[in-house]
């Protein structure tokens, strides 16, 4: 019985708890949900408003017509929203600075006063290229070349602007026949000569002799700011002008040390490239007659190593301008080559680099097996041809030139010494 009314007990259904009112998008969510919809397209909206009429007055989208509504369509129209722009906010530096510039543009504003708002722009935007190309013509316009110069290699060397750089370019040209434009020049050079690289390079664009800009490169010197990529680009500049004198006393300068009359004679270092060092005129690729390139020895160092290959060669194979005054001058050097196929072998040859006519030439260089033969010779230098000779490897015969060469030669310990004058 117990048992049976337990039963029953068990099966009897419990009351359920109320229930929780359901979730559910009810009319006061929905509200606040379109307020926040609405207020979210406004704010957009209104984002979209402020960056459009920020890209227009900064004229970063010149072509959206909402631009010509937001600045205005004539200049005249322009130079009216500016004064609105400023009288609403006096430190709108981006107005300010295109206020000045429609200021100086003849008939535009007659009522502003271009100087008056210039002196302002430069205190509030002292490194904006407008501002700065504005003083720059204000001071150009009076010679006032100290004043012309600051703007000017700020804007070279700070903003890379090409026509800053090519005027700076024509005022060294200038400075030779003006002496208070070269005294300005060589005293902004004084203080700062980070501006000086871009004009150097700059001279052969504007066909400016490199020659006349030497008084600044001394300052460089000076100052110990002259690069070695600098220094070789600008003894490029004047051999290709043919200032070899100004060339190689640069090239004596980068060094900083004196130098043997054949440099790197030795071959211990890697060939300088745009000096008076030795230089390989041809390719000198696998596609050549003929390769140049340094060869380790154990029992030497380096040497120097051409290779021949069957091709046409272009002449000379090697080649180094030297600087000798007038004189008598001996030479000596060693070479060694081993199964060289040549009819009538090869000849290091002195010439006049003026018009290549030819001062002396070792004899006939051939194959000499395992051993190294030395290679002497005196020679003239007159002075027509002083301060510049060029010693050149070349094919003792012309044909070979044409036919090629088979086999290598190796080169070593040239040295060139002046002879003391007779009595």
């Amino acid at each position: 019985m117990n048992d049976s009314m337990q039963t029953q007990e068990d099966t009897i259904p419990m009351p359920l708890p109320a229930e929780a009112p359901a979730a559910g998008w009810t009319p006061v969510r929905l509200g606040l949900m379109a307020l926040l919809v609405v207020a979210a397209v406004w704010l957009g909206w209104k984002a979209w408003q402020v960056n459009i009429t920020m890209s227009c007055w900064k004229d970063e989208w010149p072509q959206l017509p909402v631009c010509d509504e937001i600045n205005g369509r004539t200049p005249q129209e322009k130079v009216a929203r500016l004064e609105q722009r400023l009288a609403q906010n006096p430190g709108d530096t981006v107005a300010l600075v295109s206020l000045t510039v429609y200021a100086h543009q003849p008939g535009v504003a007659p009522h502003l006063d271009p100087l008056a708002l210039l002196e302002k722009a430069r205190k509030a935007a002292p490194q904006q290229g407008d501002v700065l190309r504005l003083q720059v013509h204000h001071a150009m316009k009076n010679r006032r070349w100290a004043e012309a110069l600051d703007p000017l290699t700020r804007l070279s060397q700070h903003h890379l602007d090409g026509e800053a750089t090519r005027t700076l370019a024509e005022l060294v040209n200038y400075a030779a026949v003006d002496p208070a434009l070269a005294q300005a020049l060589l005293a902004a050079a004084k203080a700062d000569t980070g501006w000086l690289d871009r004009v150097l390079l700059a001279l052969p664009q504007a066909k400016v002799p490199t020659v006349v800009a030497m008084p600044l490169v001394q300052e460089l010197l000076a100052q110990k700011t002259l690069t070695p990529k600098l220094g070789l680009a600008l003894i490029r500049q004047l051999k290709a002008e043919n200032q070899w004198l100004d060339a190689h006393a640069l090239w004596m300068q980068l060094w900083n040390r004196p130098l043997p009359m054949i440099f790197n004679g030795d071959f211990e270092q890697p060939f300088v490239a745009g000096g008076f060092d030795w230089e390989a005129p041809g390719s000198n690729d696998h596609r050549a007659g003929s390769h140049v390139s340094l060869a380790g020895r154990k029992e030497r160092g380096k040497v120097l190593r051409v290779e021949f290959n069957g091709k046409q060669m272009t002449t000379p194979l090697v080649r180094q301008y030297l600087m000798l005054p007038a004189g008598r001058y001996r030479f000596s050097g060693e070479q060694q080559a081993t199964e060289l196929r040549s009819d009538q072998g090869l000849a290091w040859v002195f010439s006049c680099a003026a018009d290549r006519r030819e001062l002396a030439r070792v004899p006939s260089l051939k194959s000499t097996g395992r051993d190294w033969k030395p290679m002497r010779l005196t020679l003239e230098v007159p002075p027509e041809c002083a301060f510049g000779v060029a010693l050149s490897l070349q094919p003792q015969a012309d044909y070979e030139a044409r036919a090629g060469m088979r086999g290598e030669m190796l080169f070593d310990r040239f040295e060139l010494s002046l002879e003391a004058a007779q009595p």
